[in-house]
């Protein structure tokens, strides 16, 4: 009985595939490098990570870890970010790599505006780059 209850229980605080990932829950996945970045989770379909950035500073950070090889698609919500000049990825050896630099950006990376805020999509060769984990910073222009 008490199997049946905490099974029960476990079923209904986190269903699978609702947050996009059945091996790895997400928030062991994404968390803030600087006090001011604040993270909101987000539903997604299974192999995708989305979730919400917020930042009062206008840059955000946001420390991935490696991310299971089966994810295809990494969705930021940017709310109060109007105007993003840069994404700038640096891997665990510190070596940085621009992903969007105000007007373009790298295959696989797309920015949408939205309102009061951006999306940020990286897929295809852009999850090459931070796939193996690393700090992902956005800077709004202010």
């Amino acid at each position: 009985m008490r199997t049946l209850i905490l099974s029960t229980v476990l079923s209904f605080t986190v269903p699978v595939g609702l947050l996009g990932c059945t091996s790895n829950f997400p928030r062991n996945l994404v968390q803030s490098v600087v006090a001011d970045t604040h993270l909101g989770w987000k539903t997604a379909p299974e192999n995708q990570l989305a979730f919400s950035v917020a930042t009062a500073s206008g840059v955000a950070q946001v420390e991935l870890q490696p991310l299971p090889e089966e994810f295809t698609i990494v969705t930021l919500e940017l709310p109060g970010m109007q105007k993003v000049e840069r994404v700038q990825w640096e891997n665990d050896v510190g070596q940085f790599t621009t992903l969007y630099d105000g007007r373009a950006g790298l295959d696989g990376v797309s920015l949408q505006s939205r309102g009061h805020g951006s999306r940020l999509q990286l897929q295809l060769s852009a999850m090459d780059y931070i796939r193996d984990g690393g700090v992902l910073t956005v800077t709004d222009q202010h």
